[in-house]
């Protein structure tokens, strides 16, 4: 991976979306996109260097790691050097972490 973050940046790794429905019914790619939930989940894989620095918020409490709900269409989708898709978000666009 060579990505970089700056600033109060997060980069998430999203989940991978459901093909195949619970009953076994493959679910098109059109539909997936059209999905609309209000959140996505993924996992912290690197945190900006001035994330939660801002009006006094403590920088500890987003870890590499942890797994995260973030704001559906929050962020930009970026590829690394092995072409994996990650979101570079901004920090107040997680809205919890979940433990």
């Amino acid at each position: 991976m060579a990505i970089r973050l700056l600033l109060h940046h997060l980069l998430v790794d999203p989940d991978k979306k459901e093909t195949v429905s619970p009953g076994g019914i493959v679910i098109p790619d059109q539909i997936l996109e059209k999905e609309r939930k209000a959140v996505e989940y993924g996992v912290v894989v690197q945190v900006g260097p001035t994330a939660y620095l801002d009006h006094g918020r403590d920088p500890s409490i987003i870890k590499i790691g942890d797994r995260v709900c973030l704001n559906r269409y929050s962020g930009k989708e970026v590829l690394d050097n092995d072409d994996k898709k990650y979101l570079i978000i901004n920090d107040s666009d997680i809205l919890c972490v979940i433990e």
